[in-house]
């Protein structure tokens, strides 16, 4: 019983998270800071995927690594290669803050993709549950 009041309690705090690191990506986008937008939208991606895992799997994931393996491991199992296709493509998106490396011609790509990839993944979390 404990165990489980613990897991809803994180599955709120990640919901929680990234509804506003999603919501503060797009004010960043709007007002042009891209490379604070980037980090936000990365943020968001991540905090989807820990819950994902945690919801589906029971998993805590605790690093880029386990991250990375985790949504290699769906792509798998759904056999859909898109996902992980995706997620490293969105990978720039975290490298972006530390190096400017996404042109703001060419950031809506990206806001775009990411909008995709976290509405992918709440799809599957909805599947059998």
């Amino acid at each position: 019983m404990e165990e489980n009041n613990e897991r809803m309690r994180k599955v709120r705090e990640y919901e929680n998270a990234k509804r506003a690191y999603y919501e503060d990506a797009l004010k960043f986008m709007g007002e042009g800071d891209f490379r604070k937008a980037s980090e936000l939208l990365w943020g968001a991606i991540t905090i989807q995927v820990k819950l994902l895992a945690l919801i589906k799997k029971g998993l805590h994931l605790g690093n880029h690594k386990q991250i990375r393996l985790f949504v290699q491991g769906v792509a798998k199992e759904l056999q859909d290669e898109e996902i992980f296709k995706s997620f490293e493509f969105l990978e720039r998106l975290h490298v972006n803050f530390y190096d400017e490396i996404i042109e703001p011609n060419v950031f809506m790509f990206y806001a775009k993709e990411a909008a995709k990839f976290l509405k992918r993944l709440e799809d599957i979390m909805r599947m059998n549950t």
